[in-house]
């Protein structure tokens, strides 16, 4: 696994991630760092660390930083449409 991640300012620089509250965008930048190197995270584990709630990861998966999958895993895209 990569130990150094790169954040893209193209999306963290929209509106859309703006508006979000603080702890759901600390919990994306958290996601990311820990993926692994196709970008998959369990979210439970930074949750807890993070302090985030369900509804920081419901945000997040609404506005489609992360597509969620039926294992508990997620993946975040390279680019959000």
């Amino acid at each position: 696994m990569a130990d150094r991640r790169m954040l893209s300012k193209s999306i963290m620089d929209t509106d859309n991630f703006i508006e979000m509250p603080s702890t759901a965008r600390l919990l994306y930048v958290d996601l990311v760092l820990r993926a692994d190197d196709d970008g998959f995270i369990s979210p439970r584990k930074v949750m807890k660390v993070t302090g985030a709630s369900e509804d920081d990861l419901r945000i997040l998966i609404a506005k489609k930083y992360l597509i969620p999958f039926n294992t508990g895993s997620c993946n975040y895209p390279l680019e959000i449409s």
